[in-house]
């Protein structure tokens, strides 16, 4: 039987496309994700291999909130001038950071006493009924890890949790109890533990109310530097054939 294949939901035989040669094959029983080539053929890979990816989204008048972002998740908080966002599905260390990235933050680097009250309070919010999924729900990923697998826990910005201001592990952590425990997380009273990286957590993002700029009205908010239209934020929007002279200097097929 035939391998079925999606795009964003949308069956592909319902869609114009061509495979490159020889493909799809399913390598090893092993692709389940679709690449397009620069030729604009398609191609089966493995899900799990890093490639440059292409995003897209309809052009539309935005109303972004005082986080600069149309995610209602967000919320400001006044007592750090951050914003934060408590992910309920669960994911790995790097899925997670990934999720908090693609919104424009990154996962919390807690800087400071008042700051692990912060989180305290937005754990206040969530207890373990609301969470659904098989998984901890005393602990979620924050933006520090054990890069070189020592006792020198670093942020996910390369500051010694020390310089960055706050580095209370919880008595006993860190302590490796599952070799590969080199992720770091945060319990439900504001201080840290050592997680698995590849096991699913909740985890909790944070975000610059400034940044990235986002599509908004013209009505002025707070810590917003400029309005933008048009998508595109303050950049530049290159014509077609610019574009297609830099996707050829990328690799030969990116992720759809």
């Amino acid at each position: 039987m035939p391998a079925l294949y999606y795009f964003v939901g949308v069956p592909l035989e319902k869609i114009q496309h061509e495979w490159a040669q020889n493909e799809p094959d399913n390598k090893n029983n092993a692709e389940s994700c679709l690449a397009l080539h620069s030729d604009g053929r398609m191609s089966d890979e493995r899900c799990d291999e890093p490639r440059p990816y292409i995003c897209y989204r309809p052009h539309s008048d935005v109303e972004a909130n005082v986080c600069g972002t149309p995610d209602p998740e967000y919320h400001f908080e006044s007592r750090t001038n951050k914003c934060y966002k408590f992910h309920t599905s669960p994911r790995t260390f790097k899925r997670a950071n990934f999720a908090c990235q693609a919104e424009g933050g990154y996962l919390v680097i807690i800087n400071s006493e008042v700051e692990a009250q912060v989180i305290r309070d937005i754990w206040i919010k969530y207890p373990a009924v609301v969470m659904i999924g098989p998984f901890w729900k005393d602990v979620a990923y924050v933006g520090m890890y054990n890069w070189d697998e020592s006792e020198d826990w670093t942020t996910i910005h390369g500051q010694w949790l020390q310089e960055a201001g706050y580095a209370k592990f919880s008595p006993g952590e860190p302590n490796n109890s599952t070799t590969g425990e080199y992720c770091g997380a945060v319990y439900r009273n504001g201080m840290f533990d050592d997680l698995y990286c590849e096991q699913d957590y909740a985890f909790i993002c944070e975000k610059e109310p400034s940044y990235p700029p986002v599509c908004d009205s013209d009505s002025p908010r707070p810590f917003e530097p400029a309005i933008c239209h048009n998508g595109v934020g303050q950049a530049q929007i290159q014509p077609d054939n610019q574009m297609n002279e830099i996707m050829k200097t990328q690799t030969s097929n990116v992720v759809i």
